[in-house]
């Protein structure tokens, strides 16, 4: 008899410390401020494609409340901004593109200063990010200073410091990086008789524009006869990337570059009347890391001559990056 007592008693001594550990485990979970993150994801993986004026952007770590693009090198709400989004709740799914609404969003670029952009500029530097509707309140009611994330938060999702707000991964992520789309111009040399020639790489378009000013005693047309494209450093047959020439059939035979059509200023691989392409612009326009040689003629050339000093002609040398 003696030892089934004992035995209940040990039993409810079991069953009263289980009890208690539940209890003090619920207390627990309830003072503390990161419980709701508790086994969620941290905010990683944010890709920003770029191939594009309207990038598209993806990200882990579920869905969120607040996209923000501001121009520089710093997230915040302020005059920077050129695009702003949110919605009541996490509600903003992956994947968006820059500038196209999401279903309930609202568009709060001006009301920060801002000013939206329906495409972003070329080599300019962006900074992306990302926002959970928890911390809204918070970074809202601090516009114009910088939005850092601290993986270090521990306690907080988000800490105000002097001029700073500091975000958890938790709730936030951010990524810099320059638009870089179309494929950069460096090392333009110009030589040759006839002209300086200028290339230049515009914003709005991957293919370089030519210009050129007439140099050589003499000449008084602006226009010229033939241009050529090679990929290399100087003049070979092998590796022409674009060739036209002018033509002129009024005498009743066909005679190529005895006419000054073309102008200045022109895009590389542009159509002109009056002239024959040889050898066509490829499509995906020129490649990075590479040396070209551009050269140009007007209709007293000598069809030879591919010096410095060979009259009516001129070239120029650049590298792509």
């Amino acid at each position: 008899m003696k030892s089934k007592i004992l035995l209940h008693q040990w039993r409810y001594t079991r069953l009263v410390l289980f009890a208690a550990s539940i209890l003090l485990l619920a207390c627990g979970e309830e003072d503390n401020p990161l419980a709701p993150y508790q086994g969620q994801r941290e905010m990683s993986g944010f890709v920003v494609d770029s191939v594009s004026h309207v990038p598209r952007m993806t990200w882990v770590g579920g869905y969120v409340s607040v996209l923000g693009v501001n121009r520089g090198s710093r997230a915040a709400l302020d005059s920077s901004l050129v695009w702003l989004i949110r919605t009541d709740g996490n509600n903003i799914r992956f994947p968006v593109s820059f500038g196209q609404l999401p279903q309930n969003a609202q568009d709060l670029t001006g009301q920060y200063g801002g000013r939206k952009l329906d495409r972003l500029v070329e080599d300019n530097v962006y900074t992306y990010w990302l926002l959970k509707a928890e911390a809204w309140s918070q970074i809202s009611a601090n516009p114009n200073r910088p939005l850092v994330l601290d993986p270090n938060l521990t306690t907080t999702i988000a800490e105000v410091r002097r001029d700073t707000v500091f975000l958890s991964s938790m709730i936030h992520i951010q990524k810099t990086r320059p638009l870089d789309v179309f494929v950069n111009i460096r090392d333009v040399r110009s030589l040759g008789r006839l002209a300086l020639i200028s290339v230049q790489q515009p914003a709005v378009n991957p293919n370089p524009i030519i210009m050129w000013e007439i140099m050589q005693s003499g000449v008084t047309d602006s226009s010229i006869a033939v241009i050529g494209l090679i990929n290399a450093q100087q003049y070979q047959e092998s590796g022409k990337v674009w060739e036209v020439w002018s033509v002129d059939s009024t005498a009743g035979q066909t005679l190529f570059g005895s006419k000054n059509v073309i102008r200045t200023p022109l895009m590389i691989g542009q159509a002109f009347p009056e002239t024959r392409v040889f050898v066509e612009f490829p499509a995906e326009g020129l490649e990075r890391n590479r040396d070209y040689y551009l050269w140009i003629a007007n209709k007293d050339w000598d069809r030879q001559g591919r010096l410095r000093s060979t009259n009516y002609y001129a070239y120029t040398t650049f590298r792509t990056w």
